[in-house]
């Protein structure tokens, strides 16, 4: 994985700030149409990366295309269909993170055969190529059920003191995750299931 040339990390960090930046925004908005007003207020309804983005989970993410973001504060107490509303923010932001990856790729031929073979329309080709695929990881890594993940919803769910107590201690949590996925398991153990999903979803 530190083989990465200048150019991938470069489009790496481009698909990134998009995936972090309407992924937040996702969740947030699931959270709102699901009952809980809190999102609206503490700057989490937002298209601007800055509200959202880790840095920890956005450098595992250019390295390993293992990341998070900022886990967004749900009050489950105030979802309508409690178990339905955790179920539809978590699976609907992150369906909706890989549908946007998956507009931009259906986009590709008209790119294509629209626009003369230029460098530029190439890197846009590029960008779309490596959108598609850490969407499909970014989903996929973060339907693990504990913080910083998106998942981690599901743990405030069945075990909200758990929960409580890993949020409390992200840092932590934070540093344990990046130390395990820096050591370079990780990323094989779920290559094989990201890869699938990503040929199902965008063959």
């Amino acid at each position: 994985m530190f083989d990465l040339t200048g150019q991938q990390v470069l489009l790496r960090i481009a698909a990134l700030l998009v995936i972090v930046a309407t992924h937040g925004a996702f969740v947030a908005g699931l959270a709102i149409l699901m009952g809980d007003r809190g999102p609206r207020y503490d700057g989490r309804l937002s298209l601007n990366p800055g509200k959202h983005i880790e840095y920890v989970g956005a450098l595992t993410m250019i390295i390993f295309r293992i990341g998070w973001i900022k886990p967004v504060a749900v009050d489950l107490s105030e979802l309508r269909y409690r178990v339905v509303g955790v179920i539809v923010i978590v699976l609907g932001s992150l369906a909706l993170t890989i549908g946007l990856a998956e507009i931009l790729w259906l986009l590709r031929p008209t790119l294509v055969t629209t626009f003369p073979d230029t460098g530029f329309v190439r890197t846009i080709n590029l960008w779309i190529d490596t959108m598609a695929t850490l969407s499909v990881w970014f989903a996929v890594i973060n339907l693990i059920p504990f913080p910083p993940f998106t998942g981690g919803l599901i743990l405030a769910l069945v075990a909200p003191q758990l929960h409580k107590l890993m949020i409390e201690r992200l840092l932590v949590v934070t540093i344990v995750l990046a130390v395990i996925i820096f050591a370079g398991a990780a990323a094989d153990v779920f290559d094989p299931a990201v890869n699938e999903v990503r040929d199902f979803l965008l063959r």
